[in-house]
């Protein structure tokens, strides 16, 4: 099972996790570098986080899944 834990990586090499992660084993991991390594939330993250507790976002009209569908079929049809 993959599981994906927040970590920061210390200039000496140091991997501080910022949650709880307990493995019963040696395992095997994948460290992605973010652009901004110092454990702040910002750009698009923090962008995303804003947006949803807005209260445009919140309020937002929503629509039926055939709705939604009609308008991407429309404009699909409409490019031929």
């Amino acid at each position: 099972m993959l599981q994906t834990v927040e970590a920061i990586i210390e200039t000496s090499g140091e991997i501080r996790l910022l949650e709880e992660l307990r493995v019963t084993k040696p395992t095997r991991a994948l460290v992605t570098l973010l652009e901004n390594g110092d454990g702040a939330n910002t750009g698009n993250i923090s962008s995303v986080l804003e947006l949803m507790q807005s209260p445009e976002f919140k309020n937002r009209r929503s629509y039926a899944t055939e709705q939604i569908e009609a308008q991407i079929e429309d404009a699909r049809n409409s490019w031929e």
